[in-house]
C-alpha cells in the first residue's frame, strides 16, 4: 500500500513539486495562509476572500467571481507545472488527452484548497457573520461554479487542440492494452524520489477522477516524438495563457466601470494568475535559464526605473507639473521659517477667524474651544470617527461642531471628519438631504475602496501604465492612487470633488472647522502641512526669550512651498489620499520640487495630529486666555490608548532577528503617545484656562477589526457599538458637562 501511493502519479507530482518548483508552492501557501486567517489577519486580507464584495454587496455574484478567478490561477498551476515536470514523466504523452489527465493527477492541492476554502466560508459566514444556512449554501455554490466553469472553458480548448502518440501515429486508444509492459515490472526502492534522475518512476495514475490505471512502458516508443508530443502540447498552453494574459489587461481598461470591478480578493488570486502564466510562457522557450532570464529582467527594470525616461511618478491633482520646479533645499525652508511677514500676516488672519468662531458661539459665559485630533486607521478610523461626530452632534445639538476650531489628523480618521465637515457645510446652506444624522451616510463612508485598487494593482500598475486623467488642464497618468480617489468619488456622489481653495472662504468665516493635514515627507521626516489657510506660524520654530539655539525646520508650508505650481487647485480628494497613503497600498505622492520630494500616509509622524493642535494653542494661548473659558480636545482613536503589556516568552533564532526592528514599528504610535502625553504637560504652563482631552476609543472587545479600506458587516456593527463602551459612554458624559458650564 505503501509502495502504490509513494508511486502514485498525483503523489509524484506533489512531491517533485516539492523538490523544484517552490514558487509555485509560495503561492499556494499565501492562499492558503489567507484563506486560513493565519496571514495579514491585522489587514483584513482574509474577510477579502471570506465575505467578498462585488458592487458593494455580499452575493451570489461576488463569490462565482472569486471561484472564477481560483479557476484561473488552478489552470496556471497545472499549465505551469506541466510546461516545467511533464518532461519527467514521459508516459503522459502516450495517453489520450495528455493535458486532462495531467490535471486530473495534479489536483491534489486544488481539491484540497476549494475544500478547505468551501469550510472556511461556511464557518465564518455563520459563526461570525450570522449568515442564515440557505445563504450560505448559495455563496459557496457560487464560489463551486464560477470555478468549474473557467476550468471546463480552459480544458475544452485543450482538448481541441492538443495531440498525444495515438493521435499523431492514427491509432485508436482504445485498441491498447494499458495492463501490458507495467511499470511495475521495475522495482524502484521507496527513496528513490531523493536522487536526480531524468524520469521520476510512476506505477499508477487517474484515468478519471474516480479510476485509476496502471502506467504502461514507453521505452519502445521514439524519444523524439514524445519531445514533439510536449513540445506541441506546450506551445497551445502558451498561446492559451497568452490569451488569457492579455484578457486580463484589457480588463484593466474597464477599471472604471462598476460593473468590471471584482471583488479584491479575486484580483489577488489573478495577479498570482498572472505570475504564473509570466513564469510558464518563459518557461517554454528558456527552460533552464528562465530563473537567470527573471533575475537579468529584474536588474534591467531595475537600473531602467532611475532613467528620467523610464520612471513614474504619482501625482497629485491639480499641481502644475509642467512649470518651473519649486526648490527644495534647507536654505529655502529656513527663508519661509524665519519670514516674519508670513508670519505677523498669517497671525493676524487667524485671530479674525478665532474672533469670528467665537462671534457664532450662543452664550454668555466665555466658550469652550474644541480641537479634534482624529487617528488614522483606514474604513475602521473614517466610520468610526465619522459616527462619533455624528453621535455627539445629535446627542448636544450640534454643540460639538459649531465649537469646533481646527481638525487635524491622520488618514482614515481625516477621511472622516472631513466627510461630516461636508455635509455639516451642506446642512447650512439647507442643501442637504436627509439629514446629516442619516444611517445612510454611515453607510457610504464605510463602502469599499480597496475592491478598485487591488484591481488597478493587478491590471494596470505592474505592468501597463498608458491611461490619461484629465483635471483642470492638466494630464496625469491613471493608477492606483487615481482608483482611490474615484471610487471615493463614486461612494460618495462627488462630495470632494473640489479644490482645496474651495474650503477658503467658508473656513474663513468660521462656517466650518479648518482642517490641516500633514502628510510625511519621505526624503528627511518632515511634514507637510496642507490647509486652505496661510499657516506660517505652525512652520516656526523661532527660538525666544533666552534660548539660543538653531532649530532646524520641521513643518513645511504647502501653499507656499508650491505657490507657483498651483497649490490652491490641488483636488481635495488628493489631499485626502496624501494624508492616507498607506505604504504599498497606494503609490508614494511626487510633488514638483527640485529635487523631487515624496509624501506617505501622516501617521508615520504623527497618528493624531497632536503636534499641529499643541502648536496652535501654544501659538494663540493669549488669545485663548482671553477669550475661552478652556480648550477640549477631542482625541478620537482607532485604538485603545492603555493597552495591555505583552509576554516576553523564550524566542527563536528567526524573532530574536526581527524583534527589534518589528518591535519598534509595532509600538511606533504608542511611542507617539508616550512624546504627545509629555508635550501635554509643557503645554499646560502657556494658559490659564483648563485643558480637558477627552478620549474616544474605538473597542473591540478582542474581536480585532481590520486595518482596511474594507470592512465587513460584523466589523461595520462593531464599530457603531463602540460608542456604547462604558468608557466612550464615560467620555460622552464628561463632554456634555463640560459644554453646559
Amino acid at each position: 500500500m505503501i509502495r502504490k501511493i509513494l508511486f502514485f502519479l498525483p503523489t509524484q507530482l506533489f512531491l517533485i513539486s516539492l523538490k523544484r518548483n517552490h514558487i509555485i508552492l509560495l503561492f499556494w501557501a499565501v492562499l492558503f495562509g489567507i484563506v486560513g486567517e493565519v496571514l495579514f489577519t491585522k489587514y483584513g486580507i482574509p474577510y477579502l476572500f471570506l465575505a467578498p464584495e462585488y458592487l458593494n454587496e455580499v452575493s451570489f455574484w461576488s463569490y462565482f467571481i472569486i471561484g472564477f478567478s481560483i479557476g484561473g490561477f488552478v489552470m496556471a498551476f497545472n499549465i505551469t507545472g506541466y510546461v516545467i515536470n511533464s518532461s519527467k514523466f514521459p508516459f503522459i504523452a502516450t495517453l489520450k488527452y495528455p493535458f486532462l489527465r495531467y490535471c486530473i493527477n495534479n489536483s491534489l492541492l486544488p481539491l484540497v484548497f476549494v475544500l478547505f476554502y468551501s469550510y472556511k466560508i461556511a464557518n465564518f459566514l455563520y459563526i461570525k457573520e450570522s449568515t442564515i444556512i440557505s445563504d450560505i449554501i448559495i455563496y459557496i455554490s457560487g464560489m463551486l461554479l464560477g470555478y468549474t466553469i473557467f476550468v471546463t472553458f480552459s480544458l475544452t480548448y485543450f482538448f481541441s487542440t492538443n495531440k498525444n502518440i495515438f493521435k499523431i501515429l492514427g491509432i485508436d486508444d482504445g485498441q491498447v492494452n494499458h495492463n501490458v509492459n507495467s511499470l511495475l515490472l521495475k522495482d524502484k526502492s521507496w527513496y528513490s524520489f531523493f536522487k536526480a534522475k531524468p524520469k521520476w518512476h510512476v506505477e499508477h495514475y487517474l484515468h478519471s477522477p474516480f479510476k485509476s490505471r496502471v502506467a504502461r512502458d514507453i521505452s519502445h516508443y521514439d524519444t523524439d516524438m514524445l519531445k514533439s508530443i510536449f513540445k506541441q502540447n506546450k506551445i497551445n498552453a502558451t498561446i492559451f495563457e497568452l490569451a488569457v494574459f492579455l484578457t486580463f489587461i484589457g480588463l484593466g481598461f474597464l477599471s472604471e466601470r462598476s460593473l468590471f470591478i471584482i471583488p479584491a480578493g479575486a484580483s489577488i488570486v489573478l495577479l498570482f494568475t498572472t505570475i504564473l502564466i509570466l513564469f510558464s510562457a518563459v518557461h517554454t522557450w528558456l527552460k533552464g535559464w528562465t530563473n537567470i532570464a527573471f533575475i537579468g529582467l529584474f536588474i534591467l527594470i531595475n537600473f531602467l526605473s532611475k532613467q528620467q525616461a523610464f520612471s513614474y511618478t504619482n501625482m497629485a491633482y491639480g499641481l502644475n507639473y509642467k512649470s518651473n520646479k519649486a526648490p527644495y533645499s534647507n536654505k529655502i525652508l529656513d527663508n519661509l521659517k524665519f519670514n516674519t511677514n508670513n508670519y505677523e500676516n498669517d497671525f493676524k488672519h487667524e485671530v479674525k477667524i478665532l474672533n469670528r468662531w467665537k462671534s457664532k458661539i450662543e452664550t454668555t459665559n466665555k466658550p469652550k474651544l474644541i480641537f479634534i485630533n482624529t487617528s488614522g486607521g483606514g474604513s475602521r478610523s473614517s466610520l468610526w470617527t465619522f459616527y462619533t461626530l455624528q453621535y455627539l452632534d445629535s446627542l448636544l445639538n450640534q454643540k460639538v461642531f459649531q465649537q469646533t476650531h481646527l481638525i487635524t489628523g491622520s488618514s482614515g480618521g481625516m477621511l472622516g471628519a472631513a466627510f461630516y465637515r461636508e455635509l455639516y457645510l451642506k446642512s447650512q446652506q439647507n442643501i442637504l438631504s436627509p439629514s446629516i444624522y442619516d444611517k445612510k451616510y454611515r453607510q457610504i463612508i464605510s463602502n469599499d475602496l480597496l475592491n478598485p485598487i487591488a484591481f488597478y494593482m493587478a491590471t494596470n500598475d505592474f505592468f501597463i501604465r498608458n491611461k490619461k486623467y484629465y483635471y483642470n488642464g492638466h494630464t496625469y497618468i491613471k493608477d492606483r492612487g487615481y482608483a482611490f480617489e474615484h471610487q471615493l468619488s463614486v461612494n460618495t456622489d462627488n462630495i470632494f470633488d473640489k479644490d482645496l481653495n474651495s474650503y477658503f472662504i467658508p473656513e474663513n468665516e468660521a462656517a466650518i472647522p479648518i482642517m490641516i493635514f500633514s502628510p510625511t515627507i519621505i526624503n528627511d521626516g518632515r511634514r507637510l502641512l496642507i490647509s486652505s489657510q496661510p499657516i506660517s506660524y505652525l512652520s516656526n520654530n523661532i527660538p525666544v526669550n533666552n534660548t539660543y539655539s538653531q532649530p532646524i525646520t520641521e513643518n513645511v508650508e504647502f501653499s507656499r512651498l508650491f505657490k507657483n505650481q498651483a497649490a490652491q487647485n490641488i483636488k481635495f480628494s488628493s489631499v485626502l489620499r496624501m494624508s492616507a497613503t498607506f505604504p504599498y497600498i497606494m503609490p508614494s505622492v511626487s510633488l514638483p520640487t527640485e529635487p523631487q520630494i515624496n509624501v506617505l500616509d501622516a501617521g508615520m509622524r504623527d497618528n493624531y495630529g497632536a503636534l499641529t493642535t499643541f502648536k496652535h494653542i501654544h501659538t494663540f494661548r493669549d488669545w485663548i486666555n482671553q477669550n475661552t473659558s478652556g480648550v477640549i480636545i477631542l482625541t478620537i482613536r482607532d485604538k485603545p490608548k492603555s493597552l495591555n503589556i505583552k509576554s516576553n516568552p523564550l524566542s527563536s533564532i528567526i524573532e530574536s532577528i526581527s524583534t527589534p526592528i518589528g518591535s519598534l514599528y509595532g509600538n511606533l504610535f504608542t511611542i507617539q503617545d508616550y512624546n504627545l502625553d509629555d508635550m501635554m504637560q509643557y503645554l499646560s504652563s502657556d494658559l490659564s484656562q483648563p485643558i480637558d482631552i477627552i478620549d474616544f476609543e474605538l473597542e473591540s472587545n478582542n474581536d480585532q477589526i481590520s486595518l482596511s479600506w474594507h470592512l465587513t458587516k460584523r466589523e461595520k456593527g462593531n464599530v457603531l457599538k463602540s460608542m456604547y463602551s462604558k468608557n466612550n459612554q464615560k467620555s460622552v458624559v464628561r463632554l456634555q458637562k463640560l459644554l453646559e458650564n
